[in-house]
């Protein structure tokens, strides 16, 4: 009985560890880089969703809820204005603007990722983006689409240094 009381404990120390820091005292931020090496699609869409921000979100029930847009209304059937949230700043502190919508756009037409789940989903050419104030853009896009929310949730937000140092699409990484 003595026996397995003192190798449950040593067990339950190695469990957890052996260490030179106490209970209590905090644990160093994780520090790294992202690499995505596997080039399947399902493996990307499930980082990605999970590591970047988008304008907008649809919530279980397919209700279009906030996201780094805050507000959003349609001038015409091919002008919508979005008002962008405040205050978010990204990992190494740059500040999420209307350059920063303006440079993702620019990127994703620059790049043109096929989408995975079919060019229906993909912005049609011709479309652009304007800045209208600091944290207002208006995109015009060359038709009509009943689909511009499913594709602004899908238009990942990086900041700068990721397009500096990574990119999109598989060359980059």
């Amino acid at each position: 009985m003595k026996r397995r009381v003192v190798g449950s404990i040593v067990l339950v120390l190695l469990t957890l560890g052996w260490g030179n820091r106490s209970v209590g005292e905090p644990v160093p931020a994780p520090r790294g880089e992202l690499r995505i090496v596997d080039a399947n699609m399902l493996t990307f869409a499930r980082v990605t969703f999970n590591v970047f921000e988008h304008l907008v979100e649809s919530d279980k029930d397919g209700t279009w809820r906030p996201g780094l847009a805050t507000a959003w209304h349609w001038l015409d059937d091919r002008t919508l204005e979005m008002t962008l949230r405040r205050g978010v700043t990204f990992h190494n502190g740059e500040v999420f603007d209307a350059e920063i919508v303006k440079l993702n756009w620019d990127e994703t037409f620059r790049s043109r990722p096929p989408h995975m789940l079919g060019k229906f989903l993909e912005f049609t050419p011709g479309s652009r983006l304007e800045i209208i104030a600091p944290y207002t853009v208006r995109f015009r896009f060359s038709a009509p689409d009943g689909a511009i929310l499913w594709k602004l949730s899908g238009m990942h937000m990086g900041n700068r240094q990721f397009f500096q140092e990574l990119g999109w699409g598989q060359e980059s990484w």
